[in-house]
């Protein structure tokens, strides 16, 4: 016996645990992988109903903007993201907005219409929007607009699914 080959190597009970450990490591990585994979197209729904609802009556106010971190910090849907990505996805959003706000909505209400998300992650961003309307202490009507069609691009219409 060399000193490179264990006595264990041959040995096919061991060999199958290790390969039982390895695929159960594999699946683990792919179970994790699939809830980031989730959380990014929550993320980008609730960004982009957001950035329509915000914009719809001209910028993104400030009492409005803290409602939203205030929804995204109680959200365990938007795991793996911090408040600066929260950030860094609203000025893309921004600045889409301020160069074309028609070419920026449409381009927003497509993000969630092709967005995959459960029944009760769609409710959950009308809901937040509800709040980012209601945080001005205004609700203009081209905000309950800009929901409607927020709501029609998730699939859901005035709260039913």
């Amino acid at each position: 016996m060399s000193k490179d080959k264990s006595p264990f190597q041959d040995d096919i009970f061991l060999r199958g645990a290790r390969l039982r450990a390895r695929q159960n490591a594999d699946a683990r990585e792919l179970r994790h992988e699939a809830g980031l994979a989730e959380s990014e197209a929550f993320f980008q729904a609730l960004v982009a109903a957001v950035a329509v609802i915000a914009h719809a009556d001209g910028r993104l106010e400030l009492a409005e903007r803290r409602k939203l971190v205030e929804a995204f910090i109680a959200s365990s849907a938007v795991k793996g993201f911090s408040v600066t990505d929260l950030a860094h996805e609203l000025a893309e959003h921004s600045r889409a907005y301020g160069y074309d706000p028609h070419t920026a909505e449409q381009r927003a209400l497509a993000c969630l219409s092709v967005s995959l998300l459960s029944g009760e992650q769609r409710q959950s961003i009308r809901q937040v929007c509800h709040q980012v309307i209601t945080a001005d202490g205004l609700v203009h009507p081209v905000e309950l607009g800009a929901l409607h069609r927020v709501e029609r691009a998730l699939g859901i219409a005035g709260g039913a699914q």
